[in-house]
């Protein structure tokens, strides 16, 4: 696993979650991404691959400061 994949991964996400973005790990899916709430000021959005199983997440502000 490479962290800076996933690092720049998660960079592209925390934008635009519906950007395709492709598997960090191997290369061959495109990550699926869900948010689950994760506070009153952050929500955790997860980041997985369906092929291989790769997953990760990143924590997220969205009260804008």
């Amino acid at each position: 696993m490479s962290k800076v994949l996933w690092i720049e991964a998660g960079k592209v996400l925390a934008v635009d979650p519906k950007a395709v973005v492709k598997c960090p790990d191997c290369g061959e899916a495109e990550l699926t991404v869900f948010d689950t709430p994760a506070g009153a000021s952050h929500v955790e959005r997860h980041m997985r691959c369906p092929k291989c199983g790769a997953c990760n997440a990143l924590l997220k502000r969205t009260d804008g400061l």
